[in-house]
């Protein structure tokens, strides 16, 4: 009979009834907690498969977790991980090296190099550059904080506006730097970018500040063509020192960023691209002017919130002095991506083959509170 089978089948398992039921309890609520997050509060399992081409042809592939935006801390103790770093990048070991001499905060920093006759890119560029690994970029548009050490050494000439990049902020998917650390003729100063339009934030007095309209015209940027073809800037075998410039005072100097006036400023790269567009507000500090990385380490910190929609901030300091805060619109529409990342090192232009420059980078700190990185 069914009712006795019943019967037989509660009297064999009964008492294993209520352990069941107490199990289902005990298990339940973590199951309630995990299915209450949301899909973005979730521990992300995604897998970054990451393709690095190389310079013999073939390809480098890693698999890592994503762990986008993650706090990131290296003091360079060791070389640069591929947990953090696009190690792929550093393809000539001998400009990138564990330094012990030369640190800024305990027993080692890194020193990436450039060489005059290091070979040039497709476009007839030095780049010797650290790149934030693909699996640990920050979502453009999100607030980031960063904060590093820097000092930059070597030979710089009067070369005119030669351009020379030692670190920047970038869309995934290209186009110009959206704000960028600048040495163009050995003047640290840096820049932001919406679109085709730059605008000057700040600037060093710097050891090679020159006012180029007192050059004559045999010393004005000399063209020829290097051994690629590419434009040569041998013009001067004087030294810097014989062309310092007076300098602006903090009024003028706050004066000629307001209007981009590109005349009181002669080293910059690309003029033309500078503008007073008014979607790209400058607030200046009461004393804007950036430290002169040639002298000495420069600590800085940057706020940084990129926005195509005119609702970008980033904010600027130098060894902890407030330089300057830019609103509106930072980036680019046309390549829009939807990630960004920070690279440092060397990026310029060739001018001669006895160029010979190192930067020094040590305490990187990156995450998404001013906590994270001071």
């Amino acid at each position: 009979m069914p009712d006795s089978d019943l019967r037989n089948t509660f009297r064999r398992y009964g008492l294993l009834i209520p352990v069941l039921a107490g199990l289902c309890l005990l298990v339940s609520p973590q199951f309630s907690v995990a299915d209450d997050l949301t899909p973005k509060d979730k521990p992300s399992d995604k897998t970054d498969v990451i393709v690095t081409p190389q310079q013999d042809g073939g390809v480098h592939i890693d698999e890592m977790r994503q762990s986008r935006c993650a706090v990131m801390i290296d003091d360079f103790d060791e070389y640069p991980s591929a947990s953090d770093w696009d190690i792929h990048r550093m393809n000539r070991p001998e400009n990138f090296q564990i330094e012990s001499d030369v640190v800024r905060d305990g027993g080692h920093a890194l020193a990436i190099s450039v060489f005059g006759d290091d070979e040039l890119d497709s476009e007839g560029n030095l780049k010797n550059e650290l790149w934030e690994a693909r699996q640990k970029r920050c979502n453009f548009g999100d607030e980031v904080w960063y904060s590093f050490s820097f000092k930059i050494d070597g030979t710089v000439w009067p070369a005119g506006s030669t351009r020379w990049v030692i670190g920047q902020w970038k869309e995934d998917s290209g186009g110009s730097p959206f704000l960028a650390q600048r040495f163009d003729n050995g003047v640290f100063h840096i820049t932001v970018q919406h679109n085709d339009i730059r605008k000057l934030v700040a600037q060093a007095e710097g050891s090679y500040q020159q006012d180029f309209k007192g050059f004559s015209q045999e010393l004005q940027q000399m063209l020829s063509l290097d051994r690629q073809g590419f434009r040569n800037r041998n013009d001067a075998s004087r030294t810097s020192d014989e062309f310092l410039g007076s300098g602006l005072s903090i009024p003028e100097l706050k004066k000629a960023i307001e209007a981009q006036d590109t005349s009181k400023f002669p080293f910059l790269a690309d003029p033309q691209t500078y503008s007073d567009y008014p979607g790209i507000q400058i607030e200046l500090s009461d004393d804007p002017v950036l430290p002169d990385p040639t002298t000495g380490w420069v600590d800085m910190r940057y706020r940084v919130k990129g926005s195509r929609v005119g609702q970008g901030i980033i904010e600027i300091w130098a060894n902890n002095r407030f330089i300057a805060r830019v609103t509106g619109y930072i980036g680019n529409d046309e390549f829009a991506g939807k990630t960004q990342y920070f690279k440092f090192g060397h990026y310029r232009d060739y001018d001669r083959d006895d160029l010979q420059s190192t930067v020094y980078l040590d305490r990187f700190r990156r995450g998404p509170h001013r906590s994270d990185v001071d």
